[in-house]
């Protein structure tokens, strides 16, 4: 019951996350693009401290709304590996997560636009397609033991450039976060997983309209 309240408190704060970005949708410049890179998982384990990375796809792509504003607003939705590896009686244990992520982020820019940095924030839904778990030889699938929707956050930064008239080159690293539990049941001694990864990816934007 505790865990479903926080569930939907979560929901409502992303929501409430979405509505309040500061951007005016009207009369806005649009840029669409791919976006990929590299996903270095991680996640905090309930009774397991020592973990390492899964090393994962992040593969999507980009709308971004207010290209040639300061201000803008990114949606992002990227299909992304996550997950981290433990030891359980001395045996490694592996626990892989495979999302599909729907980022809504409020990114704000800083000098010319032909080659500018910037930062960006924003909540994150992230909608759960698989979950694998392995015990030394041993493997299974553990989708029903897994929240079909987790609530996250991610923020970044990196920098752009112009390459030729209305198309842009960038490169971002961000940290992600995930909010809510993972798991809706235990699985083995893991009673809860909570997310914690760094990403680098390139991605190509092309400003289509004013």
């Amino acid at each position: 019951m505790i865990r479903q309240l926080k569930t939907q408190a979560l929901g409502y704060a992303f929501a409430l996350g979405i509505g309040c970005l500061p951007v005016t949708l009207s009369a806005m410049s649009v840029g669409v693009g791919p976006l990929g890179g590299m996903n270095f998982g991680d996640a905090v384990i309930s009774n397991h401290d020592q973990t390492t990375m899964r090393q994962g796809l992040a593969l999507g792509g980009q709308l971004e709304l207010g290209v040639t504003n300061p201000y803008s607003l990114l949606v992002e939705p990227m299909y992304v590996q996550k997950g981290a590896r433990f030891k359980v009686l001395g045996v490694t244990t592996r626990g892989d997560f495979d999302y599909v992520e729907i980022p809504l982020l409020l990114k704000a820019k800083f000098g010319a636009m032909k080659a500018h940095a910037f930062v960006f924030a924003g909540p994150s839904l992230d909608i759960n397609i698989n979950t694998k778990g392995t015990y030394g030889p041993a493997s299974g699938t553990f989708k029903d033991e897994s929240e079909s929707i987790v609530y996250a956050g991610q923020a970044g930064g990196g920098a752009a450039f112009q390459i030729m008239p209305y198309v842009y080159i960038s490169g971002d690293v961000r940290y992600a976060m995930g909010f809510s539990d993972a798991l809706k049941s235990s699985i083995g001694d893991v009673d809860s997983w909570k997310s914690r990864d760094i990403r680098a990816t390139l991605g190509i934007l092309f400003h289509l309209m004013e």
